[in-house]
């Protein structure tokens, strides 16, 4: 049975969360009193619902530490806290030709540090967590969430996508791709 209730999830900060390696779903909620410019948390404070798979499972989906590059909520909050940490991205161009952006070394960091101060996360661990992630994703409509393979956007989850778009494009224009 599915918990689809998210006031249930225990939440904790990431030093103090042990991650499994069993997959599962996980969630990321803003802290009381923290604010992401431009963006209205959900209910709860949800800013993001994520999928822990493979054989690291949930383990492999610690956001809280480096590598903006391959993790979708540090790409959307790179964008949305550049002007207020001064976040310095990269503009990545993959060898299939598909584009992203990373942040520099120090931009990483104060972003790490941002995450550590402003966020918490809770875990729950689930057999089929594809199917439940994207239920939840529905159901409570994370602001950064921004797959549109999952669902159709709503406003705030097309401007944090937007947002991640310029940037990616700022990225481009100082690496002279844009």
């Amino acid at each position: 049975m599915t918990n689809l209730n998210l006031s249930d999830w225990p939440r904790t900060t990431n030093k103090q969360t042990t991650y499994p390696h069993t997959v599962g779903v996980y969630a990321l909620f803003l802290n009381e009193g923290a604010i992401i410019p431009c963006v209205r948390p959900g209910e709860f404070g949800l800013v993001y619902v994520g999928l822990g798979q493979g054989t690291r499972g949930l383990a492999a989906r610690c956001h809280f530490k480096g590598k903006t590059a391959g993790h979708s909520p540090r790409r959307s909050l790179s964008a949305l806290l550049a002007d207020e940490l001064g976040l310095r991205p990269i503009f990545i161009r993959k060898p299939s030709g598909s584009t992203t952006f990373k942040l520099d070394k120090v931009s990483e960091h104060l972003l790490d540090q941002w995450m550590e101060d402003n966020l918490c996360v809770a875990l729950q661990p689930y057999d089929n967590p594809g199917d439940y992630e994207r239920e939840l994703i529905r159901r409570w409509e994370p602001p950064l969430n921004c797959d549109k393979k999952v669902c159709p956007l709503n406003a705030q989850q097309s401007f944090v996508l937007d947002r991640r778009e310029m940037f990616k494009a700022n990225a481009a224009r100082l690496a002279g791709n844009g």
